[in-house]
């Protein structure tokens, strides 16, 4: 099943991850599915919209929404560790430019 995510702005906002509210401000909590096409499947959903069934609110499968949390946190190391590369790079560069420039400075 595909996670859905209902909103009709700032989508975007909503549409990785763990999510931590809905597009109208109120918080979400953690259901558990009772329907025979997916038993006792946990999803996220806006709290308004239990009081509001014509409304269109933040509906999200709770597994779907962890795979996606690692594959985000995955990025982000990813990207940590390729800066972290250049910069020790960087650094390394700098250092042998100083060394030579002592060497020259000394003789």
């Amino acid at each position: 099943m595909k996670a859905e995510i209902s909103c009709p702005r700032r989508k975007r906002d909503f549409l990785h991850g763990i999510p931590s509210h809905c597009w109208c401000g109120n918080p979400i909590s953690v259901f558990v599915s009772k329907t025979t096409r997916n038993p006792f499947r946990r999803f996220y959903r806006c709290e308004e919209a239990r009081m509001r069934e014509g409304e269109t609110h933040l509906f999200k499968w709770f597994d779907e929404a962890l795979v996606e949390e690692i594959l985000i946190v995955e990025a982000r190391q990813t990207t940590i560790k390729e800066d972290l590369e250049a910069w020790l790079l960087q650094s390394l560069v700098e250092l042998v430019e100083l060394v030579k420039s002592k060497r020259t400075l000394d003789v």
